[in-house]
């Protein structure tokens, strides 16, 4: 004969209950792993490229860890445009002090206010591990004026594209993508050399003294577009269709100013404008936020923030 529980022990019973399942709940979370929270990703960093003016055409451009030195590699230059003293081109040679740690020269061409074949070799002797790039007719000089330059063969690259394609180079950390920009009609011809370089994430260019029409930019406008540093002659900043090239087309982040004379060059070494105020003043107007260097040695940091490039120009 089966007896009913009282209504006390139904009680006591379900407490028991509520103790056991609260015991089993207990122990079956702290098995359970703590929740994780879903990464989020961190935004892109900012990186900085740095400029630093030499003279003329003449930069050092340091990103990502790896310096390029840019029409720097010259001698006493031509009349009415600056060059660098004596004792600072000595150390740029050696590669001290502030030019430890080149990994690549580039020079747009073989005039001598951008390339000299002696500071090039002994540049590249001092600095065993550097490469030198820059056009046939300037290679083919170092190689013809400097003695025993065959042993510094392996770390000169001769290039040039034919007109509308690039090539492609990567050395020392630096991703560079050369263009072929004639100098103009001359005779015979000189071979010029245009540059985007890659640093880390971001990018510079530099047009060597380029006289090319907006038809022989085209094939490269792609390229170009969005570069975060522009490191470009007067005449791009100055005269009317280049104006409108780098401000539309090209549109570049940030300028810098290069090639030009000496405020007390004679007249001629300014276009059309008479003194080197003139020029400075159109400048100013046309580009009000791009960087005029005002001494050898002069630099600027350039900090941006935004999405890595692939190298050519794209996002």
């Amino acid at each position: 004969m089966s007896t009913r529980p009282t209504e006390g022990e139904s009680a006591r019973g379900r407490v028991a209950l509520g103790l056991l399942l609260t015991v089993a709940t207990a122990t079956v979370l702290a098995q359970a792993p703590e929740p994780v929270a879903p990464p989020v990703s961190p935004p892109a960093p900012a990186a900085t490229l740095d400029a630093t003016y030499l003279a003329n055409e003449g930069f050092m451009v340091e990103g990502g860890g790896v310096r390029v030195l840019v029409d720097a590699l010259f001698g006493p230059g031509v009349t009415g445009y600056p060059v660098l003293p004596e004792a600072t081109r000595a150390e740029l040679e050696r590669g001290a002090g502030p030019f430890a740690g080149v990994t690549v020269a580039l020079a747009s061409h073989h005039h001598p206010d951008h390339f000299d074949p002696g500071t090039v070799a002994r540049f590249l002797v001092s600095n065993p591990e550097a490469v030198f790039v820059s056009t046939p007719q300037a290679v083919a000089r170092l190689e013809q004026e400097v003695p025993g330059a065959e042993s510094l063969r392996p770390r000169l690259r001769a290039v040039l594209p034919p007109a509308g394609q690039t090539e492609r180079l990567e050395i020392g950390g630096a991703g560079i993508t050369v263009l072929n920009l004639h100098h103009g009609p001359r005779d015979p011809p000189v071979e010029n050399l245009g540059f985007v370089v890659a640093l880390g994430r971001f990018r510079f260019l530099h047009f060597g003294d380029t006289e090319a029409k907006m038809d022989d930019f085209r094939p490269y406008l792609e390229l170009l577009r969005g570069t975060d540093i522009a490191l470009l002659p007067f005449w791009f900043l100055s005269s009317e269709w280049r104006v409108e090239m780098v401000r539309i087309e090209i549109a570049p982040r940030s300028i810098v100013v290069a090639h030009l004379p000496l405020p007390d060059a004679p007249p001629g070494h300014f276009g059309r404008w008479q003194t080197y105020d003139d020029l400075l003043a159109l400048i100013r107007s046309n580009f009000p936020e791009a960087r005029i260097p005002a001494f050898t040695g002069e630099s600027y940091r350039f900090e941006f923030e935004g999405e890595e490039r692939d190298g050519v120009g794209h996002r």
